[in-house]
């Protein structure tokens, strides 16, 4: 049996490296270093389980450009802001 890959990209693409932003048993988001014929890209994917096969959902794109002070000091406000820090999440997605 083999085993199945961390990050299910595309046969164009070698994962170099990746960052799980949330991981359940049916919904992956991460950000992706990955390697292809035209070079290096960071890349953030949302994926979803369906018939125990990993799919792209809505998210597959590049955010090597992203200005990620920015967006880490914006995330960092709301959570502070809004007293996101504790036990309430959203409930878990399914298929």
């Amino acid at each position: 049996m083999s085993q199945e890959p961390k990050y299910p990209v595309s046969q164009t693409y070698s994962v170099l490296d990746g960052y799980d932003i949330y991981r359940s048993n049916n919904l992956i988001v991460a950000l992706v270093v990955v390697q292809s014929q035209y070079g290096r890209d960071l890349r953030l994917y949302r994926w979803i389980r369906k018939k125990d096969q990993w799919k792209v959902d809505l998210c597959r794109m590049g955010v090597g450009k992203w200005k990620w002070d920015e967006i880490a000091a914006k995330a960092k406000e709301f959570v502070e802001k809004y007293n996101l820090k504790g036990g309430q999440s959203a409930p878990e997605e399914t298929g």
